[in-house]
């Protein structure tokens, strides 16, 4: 269950806006009364007809925005909120044009985030019920986790078990780096993530790491974001042509993920990280 929603505005020195809180909502100023756009998104298929005979061939799917619409009702006190002023506060973090971060919190998922470009704001200005209704344009359609899931350990070749609890697949950023034990190293990494039957690999040949100098890789299979990195202090090489030809940008799966991180020696460190993303609360 939702149990609260804030919102942060794009405007400097705007705080967050706490929706929905407390045991008592219908005396906040203002109130949640409904919002819309919160399920799944909608895929959209494409097919082509078969020129003869039943059926279409399957080319692709994919999701698109998501609508998020708000409906908001006023309770003004008539002394310290006016319905103008309860308007007022609201135009600071749902103006036309302007981006805004709704955070939503529940029982049973960890507190996410979304971002979107407010499309409308409509107040019935004139009723004895005042009310507002906000629409917002979410580019993503993902909900994502306040906080970076992190893992971390030594590469010996054995495997590594993710329980990724998001529900739709995402990407990571994976640090390989030499410790003092292995001070040097140059050679190949090659990682595998199983979920069920599905299998994806993906190597990178011919990489140097150095403790002394602080010299490691830095792998983001995060898409529209995808780099691999040699990292030395401020500096970073793309090294993305060291990737195997056949290799697969590996993405975490819901579910468990049964994850090995391979190299030619044991001993090299590995950190990762992702945020859980949501199709829908």
């Amino acid at each position: 269950m939702i149990t609260r929603m804030e919102v942060v505005s794009a405007q400097p020195g705007a705080p967050d806006l706490p929706l929905g809180s407390g045991f008592m909502p219908y005396n906040d100023p203002i109130q949640i009364r409904s919002i819309e756009g919160l399920g799944p998104v909608k895929s959209d298929l494409a097919l082509t007809p078969y020129a003869t005979g039943r059926g279409e061939l399957y080319q692709g799917i994919t999701t698109g925005k998501r609508n998020i619409v708000l409906t908001l009702g006023l309770s003004p006190d008539w002394i310290d909120y006016t319905p103008m002023a309860l308007r007022q506060i609201l135009y600071r973090y749902f103006m036309p044009e302007r981006w805004s971060t709704l955070r939503f919190f529940s029982e049973e998922m960890p507190p996410v985030y979304i971002n979107g470009i407010v499309e409308s704001f409509e107040p019935n200005i004139f009723s004895q019920d005042p009310e507002i209704q906000i629409s917002l344009i979410c580019p993503k359609p993902d909900f994502i986790d306040i906080d970076t899931s992190f893992r971390s350990g030594l590469i010996d070749g054995s495997e590594i078990v993710v329980d990724y609890m998001g529900t739709v697949p995402v990407g990571f950023v994976l640090l390989i780096a030499a410790t003092e034990d292995v001070p040097t190293y140059t050679g190949s990494l090659a990682i595998t993530n199983i979920v069920g039957d599905k299998l994806q690999t993906f190597t990178v040949n011919s990489v140097s790491l150095d403790n002394e100098s602080d010299l490691y890789v830095e792998i983001n299979t995060v898409k529209t974001t995808r780099h691999i990195y040699a990292v030395m202090g401020e500096d970073a090489v793309n090294i993305l042509g060291k990737l195997s030809s056949d290799s697969v940008w590996i993405e975490l799966s819901p579910g468990e993920n049964r994850f090995v991180i391979e190299a030619a020696v044991s001993g090299l460190k590995w950190s990762m990280g992702y945020f859980n993303r949501f199709g829908g609360l």
